[in-house]
């Protein structure tokens, strides 16, 4: 389930990006930090980006894929959650399916955290915490 998560945590930025009715607030072009966790992995990344306009991006080549069905994300004050559905093409070979709910809260335009749990697939259910900062303008 560990090379799956990437997969879902990308899925739970694009499914949020499509909220039409429950978008959450434009976050801020620059530089951004991006800081996950998937139990004992850790990744760091930083990178000049518009994360809104990221995920709007994932959400439209999701849509073309059609491998997983998006509940309508709930807003409730600063925070969004839904659910996703998946049955896609595992790295080995096989179709895997599994379901994740992700939760995410928009602390300012430029900042916003979300923690996705995910069950089904091989192995325990899982969770996944994303936190994301803007830190400046981007560099030329």
């Amino acid at each position: 389930m560990g090379r799956l998560r990437p997969i879902v945590l990308c899925y739970a930025l694009a499914a949020i990006g499509s909220a039409a009715a429950e978008d959450p607030p434009p976050f801020r072009q620059g530089m951004w930090e991006f800081d996950r966790s998937a139990g004992p992995q850790r990744l760091h990344k930083t990178e000049c980006t518009n994360p809104g306009e990221d995920m709007k991006r994932q959400n439209e080549m999701m849509a073309k894929a059609g491998e997983c069905k998006f509940s309508t994300p709930q807003r409730s004050g600063s925070t969004y959650t839904f659910s996703a559905e998946c049955n896609m093409q595992g790295p080995q070979g096989g179709r895997i399916s599994f379901r994740s709910t992700s939760v995410m809260t928009v602390e300012s335009d430029s900042a916003y955290r979300i923690e996705v749990t995910t069950t089904g697939g091989p192995g325990p259910p899982g969770k996944e915490l994303l936190t994301a900062r803007r830190t400046g303008d981007c560099t030329k």
